[in-house]
Formats: structure tokens, sequence, C-alpha cells
């Protein structure tokens, strides 16, 4: 239920009836269709972010190849991975590590930056703080609330707990 309606609102499954609008255009399947700018527009975070960080990859190999992907113009690229470290709020050092080097939270934090490389307008989040012990959690929640208000990004959270999306969310909807 859940997490087949944010796959399909990010492109990665196909829907089984109806359509997918944002601001009145289609977001077609498969997401290989949709324009560039559409594919900017909606991104996702995952629960478990080992699933979506290439092990082998260091973080700023992670980041250049969201850069890339997302083709976010303007600033070098490297000027651009920098920004999105600070974004959120990981340290310059971090960028050589390897995803297996990285705790838990820091994992989830690689895998927001690599959301936000394309300067989304809707972060789909599937449960992003499940995994993480509660402290980590709060520092989660409290870092996807400031890019909320400072990016003026949307955010559909899929979480179980309630307390947690009442935290996030100003509309709530339960499936």
């Amino acid at each position: 239920g859940k997490t087949s309606l944010a796959r399909c609102l990010v492109g990665l499954s196909e829907p089984s009836a109806g359509s997918l609008e944002l601001d009145g255009r289609e977001l077609s399947w498969p997401l290989r269709e949709r324009p560039r700018e559409a594919r900017r527009a909606v991104q996702m975070v995952f629960q478990n972010p080992d699933g979506a960080l290439n092990r082998a990859v260091s973080v700023g190999g992670i980041l250049r190849r969201s850069l890339r992907g997302l083709a976010r113009n303007g600033k070098g690229r490297d000027a651009a991975i920098q920004d999105l470290v600070n974004l959120v709020r990981l340290s310059p050092r971090d960028l050589e590590l390897r995803p297996w080097a990285l705790s838990g939270g820091m994992k989830q934090r690689v895998a927001i930056a690599g959301a936000f490389a394309g300067s989304p307008r809707v972060v789909i989040c599937d449960e992003p703080v499940s995994d993480l012990d509660v402290s980590v959690q709060a520092a989660i929640l409290n870092l996807v609330r400031d890019l909320r208000d400072q990016e003026g990004v949307s955010y559909l959270f899929i979480s179980h707990d309630l307390a947690v999306v009442r935290y996030v969310a100003d509309r709530i909807g339960v499936m």
C-alpha cells in the first residue's frame, strides 16, 4: 500500500490504474521516460539506506553521481557536493568514507543529501527513521524539518509511528 504508492510516485513501479500528476502534468512511467525536470522534482529517501547506497563508492562519489544524474546546474560539482554535505550536517571528512564505515544516522544523511541533489519539490520519505535509535531519530527528524523550512520542499512522509509523523507533518493521511 504505502510503499507501493511511494514507488509509483517516484517512478520505480507502474501504477495499476489511474494517473499521477504534479502541477497538472502527468508523471509518466517508467522513470526513464520522465523529463529530467520531473525526475528532479520528486525524490525518495528509503527506509534502509544500505540498500540505496553503493557500499563500494565513497560518500563523495555517491553525491557526485546523484548530481550528475539530476543535472544540477550552476555551481561546479565540487562546490555543489560541499553544499549538500553542509545541508545535511555532515563533515567534509565524511566524503572519503564508504557507506560501510558510516553509522545508520550518517548513512541516512547521505541518502537525504542524494535526494536533495536535484533541488526537489517533493521528497518521499519511506520509514526513514524506523531503523535508527531514538536519539538518532530525533536528529534526523530535526534535519528533515529544517530542510522543509529552509528548502521549501514538501514531504510524503511514510511511517507507522504517528508521533513521528505528527512531529514532521502539517497534514496527516492514514492508509
